[in-house]
């Protein structure tokens, strides 16, 4: 019994978001310029072995000041250029017969792939809403990754946690419609969903 479904849950903000992305980038990028100016000028200062007396100590003085300020444009750069990746993000959930992959997508294009959930691994899956999400989460042994850009849901979808086996125990959240769950619970295993769960029609009326 083979199964594939795909679904996003996308930035609620990404047009703004993908404004501060591209300025963010834009900044980096002339930053790292500059700082690669300044050190080849540092570089190219450094006195020769013929330079004696003051004119050697103008070039040392020249040659450390135009580094300094090279490293510092430079560190201006890797620091923007990782806070830029904390803007217009969005994830992927995409199941494929047992397997559920979760992939982090950076300003539409970019993308990470964040965690290969099988069936197998699943130990339970419920409603945010419920209160077994909470005991989940207060349990220490459990690092919670959140798996969704947004803080309410849209449409028709709704906030489901999974606490898995992968690289520890991890109880992931992610936003998605009942269509996915469904899908997974064709492969999980007997008694993954939690017992208080509702279906999410059932919950609107």
């Amino acid at each position: 019994m083979d199964a594939f479904y795909e679904e996003s849950a996308v930035n609620k903000n990404a047009a703004k978001d993908g404004k501060k992305f591209r300025i963010l980038q834009i900044l980096s990028y002339v930053f790292l310029i500059i700082g690669i100016v300044l050190l080849i000028s540092c570089i190219s200062t450094i006195p020769s072995a013929e330079a004696t007396g003051e004119v050697r100590a103008n070039l040392l003085f020249l040659c450390g000041f135009t580094g300094v300020q090279g490293v510092f444009f430079v560190l201006l750069w890797f620091a923007l250029y990782k806070l830029k990746f904390r803007f217009n993000v969005s994830f992927d959930y995409c199941f494929v017969s047992g397997e559920l992959r979760i992939s982090k997508v950076f300003n539409v294009g970019k993308r990470k792939l964040v965690a290969r959930l099988d069936c197998e691994d699943m130990i339970q899956i419920g409603d945010v809403e419920n209160p077994s999400y909470e005991r989940f989460k207060a349990d220490p042994m459990n690092k919670e990754v959140v798996c969704t850009p947004n803080m309410e849901t849209s449409g028709d979808k709704f906030f489901m946690y999974i606490l898995a086996n992968y690289e520890g125990k991890k109880l992931y959240v992610l936003e998605c419609r009942e269509l996915l769950l469904m899908n997974i619970l064709k492969f999980a295993k007997r008694g993954t969903l939690e017992s208080d769960y509702v279906m999410q029609e059932k919950k609107q009326k």
